[in-house]
């Protein structure tokens, strides 16, 4: 067998295994996503409303957006923009819209854009928020919704001061194994232990994500476990300090194959591990185990579940696999919602322990309200 044979039969097998995983649909726009084919129209479900704006036409927003904004309401989009011509021009192509001479201020002041989805690189979300926002456009941003605390500030002051409606892409919360949990745990005020293994994509020297401005793979990737376990401390109570521990295996890439303790005051113990040593061919793959209490669970890659609470045994299985994108991106039209505060605590993290990666530090002392302060105080107003 040919090299190219080998790789045609590896791209098959991909194909096939993704359909077992994502199901049909999702993995036909996963395939589409990734080929653009030049000039290519789908001939999509158009609904009667045109609202939604797009900014940043990537992977992301084509396959993820795309699919779950179709699935749910049809092709509901309006206009799109992208720094990458080829990319604006394949997302247009596909959804229908105009292509040519269409910049980001376009979208924001399309008068029949009232949704404004950011998909952009991470340095951009909250600028690009921020605007959305000035411009009375219900913001839908994915993560992390900034990178530094200065551009948390500025996204603070600006909700505080529009009273703008505002959602975060941090999906794991939304997951099913995650939301039929909370029915287990909701309430119970005793310390958890949270375990995260993840096994995330190989990124090379000139990934977009290596640029220092982007913030580091703890902004572009680890915040997603960071943001669930806060998510998960808050159905009780979030304890306010925490000592912060962090091992690197590479003194060159600190933002992979690392390891972030967290240790409360109440005695909470998160443990998150992102490796990437190879990789993954079904995707990031990730392993959480959970106990509190006399409960003990386990999520297997979000695909299963298991849980074990004295004699009791549950055991749920999710097919498609449902790491909470659908629900996520649905936030605007839906009354299942994420608190804007968790998501700016959760951010406060995942800033100081991205500090933390990019200064070599291994401990930290970090006090929510305390951060928190920075945000709402004389500061954040200037």
């Amino acid at each position: 067998m040919t090299m190219s044979e080998h790789g045609t039969m590896s791209e098959v097998g991909k194909v096939l295994r993704f359909m077992t995983i994502y199901g049909f649909g999702k993995t036909i726009f996963k395939i589409i996503g990734r080929v653009r084919p030049n000039g290519f129209s789908a001939k999509l479900w158009k609904s009667r409303k045109a609202d939604i704006g797009v900014i940043g036409c990537g992977q992301f927003a084509f396959a993820t957006i795309g699919f779950s904004i179709w699935r749910r309401y049809g092709n509901r989009f309006a206009i799109c923009y992208d720094i990458d011509v080829d990319k604006q021009r394949s997302f247009a192509s596909f959804f229908g819209l105009a292509q040519e001479n269409v910049s980001a201020l376009d979208v924001m002041t399309d008068e029949r854009v009232r949704f404004l989805y950011i998909a952009s690189n991470h340095a951009s979300h909250t600028d690009y928020a921020v605007q959305g926002l000035l411009a009375g456009k219900i913001v839908y941003l994915e993560k992390p919704i900034s990178v530094s605390i200065e551009q948390l500030q500025r996204l603070h002051e600006t909700i505080r001061r529009t009273g703008g409606q505002i959602f975060a892409g941090y999906n794991r919360p939304f997951s099913a194994a995650v939301r039929h949990l909370h029915h287990w745990m909701a309430g119970v005020n005793q310390p958890l232990t949270l375990n995260c293994f993840i096994s995330g994509h190989v990124l090379g020297p000139e990934h977009w994500y290596r640029k220092p401005e982007e913030g580091t793979r703890v902004c572009g990737n680890v915040g997603h476990w960071l943001d669930l376990a806060v998510h998960m401390l808050c159905w009780s109570s979030l304890p306010d300090k925490w000592h912060i521990t962090t091992v690197y295996s590479n003194a060159v890439t600190r933002d992979e194959d690392m390891v972030i303790v967290l240790t409360s005051e109440r005695g909470d113990l998160i443990n998150i591990i992102l490796t990437a040593r190879g990789e993954p061919f079904e995707g990031i793959n990730e392993t959480i185990n959970i106990q509190q209490g006399d409960l003990i669970a386990k999520i297997d890659d979000f695909r299963q579940l298991v849980i074990w609470q004295g004699d009791k045994l549950q055991k749920k299985r999710f097919w498609p696999k449902d790491v909470g994108h659908n629900m996520a991106i649905l936030q605007p039209f839906s009354e299942v919602r994420r608190a804007w505060r968790e998501v700016e605590l959760s951010t406060l993290l995942m800033l100081c322990i991205a500090r933390m990666v990019v200064n070599g530090d291994h401990s930290f002392e970090f006090s929510f309200s305390e951060e928190h302060k920075r945000l709402t105080g004389p500061s954040s107003r200037s």
